[in-house]
């Protein structure tokens, strides 16, 4: 078993190489995330998320490239007319 830290991502399907959220799988920790990493890994794949275990770099590399979608508003609100 090797003790490098890895990664979990949540990386966006629409988006080619980047990646939403982010969960440290550290070997120090042992079975003490387990259970939050399984609660938010499954979040993940609720939302639409592609689930990856990537090294740390990567992730950071991962999350530098993610964008935010636009929020769909409706065209004849009020609050879209103001901008």
């Amino acid at each position: 078993m090797s003790s490098e830290v890895m990664v979990y991502v949540a990386a966006d399907p629409t988006q080619p190489g980047a990646a939403w959220a982010a969960f440290v799988d550290d070997p120090k920790y042992g079975q003490s995330i387990k259970k939050d990493l399984a609660k938010e890994i499954a979040s993940w794949v609720r939302a639409g998320a592609e689930v990856q275990r990537v090294s740390v770099q990567q992730a950071r590399d991962m999350m530098a490239k993610w964008e935010r979608p636009q929020k769909k508003t409706k065209a004849g609100s009020a609050q879209a007319g103001l901008f």
